[in-house]
């Protein structure tokens, strides 16, 4: 019987959130209860879900990646499924091989919490991003919920390692992406950077995102006030 504490990292977790600020806790005190809600439940229905027609396939996009990375194989390079980046599966893999899961259900159930929780994730950095584009709280868990609630959505946070995780890494991304120019430092950019990769190494519609990040960096450098010069004897 597979047991959701073995999957879900508390450790890393709670040493996450214990770096937080208490103004950051204080500030998004409701989304993160929100989150942790979401979850909670995830941890109870997380077996309620079946597997999918596609399941296998892409289950075997990790096999074949990490496969192919440590030298074992190349059959990655003939596989027409190559173009599903691996960048969701291997991670599952890895979670996988490290609890010693050999079962197939519980292979599956370990996919479909662990999916779940990076959709919990993105959501959440969907709220951070409207927050810090608006300043409403308000709308910013209005959003969150809107996600969070979408039926369709919801279920397939679960089964579908694809499409939602797409959608998930998109938020993630956006948001270190305003993060990025917000700051406007190397670090910040060089963040923003692996998380378009992260994004584009999921499904390649994910590559749309860098020409925009870099148009409008080109815009910010073509647009900037030119510097004053030192005048000063």
């Amino acid at each position: 019987m597979l047991r959701p504490t073995r999957l879900i990292p508390f450790t890393p977790i709670l040493s996450a959130l214990s770096r937080l600020t208490p103004a950051f806790l204080t500030r998004h005190s409701w989304a993160l209860l929100i989150s942790a809600l979401f979850l909670l439940v995830g941890l109870v229905v997380f077996d309620d879900y079946g597997v999918t027609w596609d399941e296998a396939s892409q289950r075997e996009i990790g096999v074949l990646t990490l496969d192919y990375a440590l030298g074992r194989s190349d059959e990655l390079l003939r596989d027409w499924e190559r173009v599903y980046g691996p960048a969701v599966e291997v991670p599952l893999l890895l979670a996988e091989r490290a609890l010693g899961l050999t079962n197939y259900r519980d292979i599956y159930l370990s996919r479909h919490l662990l999916s779940h929780l990076l959709f919990i994730v993105g959501g959440f950095f969907g709220y951070l991003l409207i927050y810090r584009l608006t300043g409403r709280r308000g709308l910013a868990l209005f959003a969150l919920l809107f996600f969070l609630l979408w039926p369709r959505i919801y279920a397939h946070s679960y089964f579908n390692t694809k499409d939602v995780p797409l959608a998930a890494i998109l938020l993630i991304a956006l948001y270190l992406v305003h993060r990025a120019f917000r700051r406007d430092t190397v670090a910040a950019f060089i963040l923003c950077g692996l998380g378009v990769g992260l994004l584009t190494n999921v499904r390649l519609m994910g590559l749309m995102l860098f020409p925009a990040v870099v148009a409008m960096r080109g815009l910010d450098l073509l647009l900037a006030p030119p510097a004053r010069e030192n005048t000063s004897s």
